[in-house]
């Protein structure tokens, strides 16, 4: 599996449209897509942390150069005050519960 963790502040008043365009994403069902995670920090309630998770590498590549993921970021960036900080990389552990 891989995928990327990102921390996001999201423009004031922004927080749900920011929410309801991950919805938008996840119903895409896009390739190699498994999984989405969004922490808000408790802290700051306009910090956000986002986890999602591919297949492997190749879904996740693929899906990057796709131009209608360009433009659903496109559109997010417009509800956040500068680029997420992105780290990519390998999972090497997960585990849940159902």
């Amino acid at each position: 599996m891989f995928g990327t963790v990102a921390r996001m502040r999201a423009k004031p008043g922004m927080e749900s449209k920011l929410e309801e365009l991950s919805r938008q994403f996840e119903s895409r069902h896009v390739d190699g897509w498994l999984s989405t995670t969004i922490y808000r920090a408790k802290e700051n309630p306009n910090e956000f942390w986002l986890s999602v998770v591919f297949r492997d590498e190749a879904s996740y590549t693929k899906n990057a150069g796709d131009p209608v993921q360009d433009r659903w970021f496109r559109e997010m960036m417009q509800m956040l005050e500068s680029e997420p900080e992105w780290h990519d990389g390998d999972v090497v552990h997960a585990a849940h519960t159902h």
